[in-house]
């Protein structure tokens, strides 16, 4: 009996070894600025940027702690925030004394923060993912986050469902899209800033690289800033007469009307020829449900009509 019962014991020990191997010496991770190790995947986890917070909340976890969460719901929208979490303030300058609080056992932030590194770190092990901003194209740089950061709070399950749950969206979203323009009818994404500023999107952004997944053709491949947009005046937008165009929400009213009724917007073809969509919403440097709701809503609004 008592060799039976060593046995049995004896057997459940491996199993035990060989369900969690890597989690009984602990694990170590690279990124950015250096390497973390933790004994077991961190769950309570800080976010100082908007595109990391919304990664962490697709895999299923609810951050303790969120930047700028007020801003979050009007320029970012969805995924919902959870209900309890510690406002950390400012994304630029995440107010310290609230990260303690909130007691994270993982800080995630990007390079624009790297200054605070040193002062993050003691407060909790911190981990520098930039997902834009990088030399990479968006929608890989979002694919790697997210992989990374399952990795890290095991959660690769997950990981999967949702990038799986991408390629469908984009997909579907896409033959929208050729359905209404046609195969070969070239779009272009801006944002207004003000009456003297836009921000045409490139090739490394967020909206091109999506319009790319979804078979798309995409007006603008030139030369962009490090966050993939190239910025100036409505001068810009002379090459794209014969493109379609959308702008992304939000914008001032005033701002928004001025434009459009300006003589400088009102000669340009796309104009002329009804081709300008009204885009809800969007974080541009947003995670997989901003890469979703762009596609989304740029297939609803063309299939709803262009912006009047």
């Amino acid at each position: 009996m008592r060799r039976l019962l060593s046995i049995a014991i004896s057997a459940l020990c491996i199993v035990a070894a060989i369900a969690s191997p890597a989690w009984a010496q602990g694990k170590t991770y690279s990124h950015e600025m250096g390497t973390v190790t933790f004994d077991t995947p961190p769950t309570r986890i800080a976010v100082t940027n908007w595109s990391l917070a919304e990664t962490v909340i697709a895999l299923g976890i609810d951050p303790v702690a969120i930047a700028d969460p007020d801003l979050y719901y009007e320029w970012v929208v969805t995924p919902d925030l959870p209900k309890d979490f510690v406002d950390i303030g400012q994304r630029q300058s995440p107010n310290l004394e609230a990260l303690r609080k909130a007691k994270p056992d993982l800080i995630l932030i990007t390079k624009e923060l790297a200054m605070a590194y040193d002062a993050l770190s003691e407060i909790a092990p911190t981990m520098v993912i930039s997902i834009f901003n990088n030399d990479q194209p968006a929608l890989d740089s979002i694919r790697k986050a997210t992989l990374k950061i399952a990795d890290i709070t095991g959660k690769q399950d997950r990981a999967q469902e949702i990038l799986k749950q991408v390629d469908e969206t984009l997909a579907h979203d896409g033959d929208r899209i050729r359905a209404v323009l046609g195969p070969d009818q070239k779009v272009v994404v801006i944002r207004i800033n003000s009456d003297a500023q836009i921000n045409v999107f490139g090739p490394p952004s967020l909206p091109n690289t999506v319009l790319a997944a979804m078979n798309i053709p995409t007006a603008y491949n030139g030369e962009t800033t490090g966050w993939g947009f190239a910025r100036g005046g409505l001068e810009l937008l002379a090459p794209f007469a014969n493109d379609t165009l959308a702008f992304i929400e939000p914008t001032p009213a005033p701002v928004r009307q001025r434009i459009v009724n300006s003589p400088l917007w009102k000669m340009q073809g796309f104009a002329r020829k009804n081709r300008v969509y009204q885009v809800p919403a969007v974080w541009t440097y947003g995670g997989p449900y901003s890469v979703m709701r762009f596609a989304d809503l740029l297939a609803t609004q063309i299939e709803n009509g262009p912006y009047k």
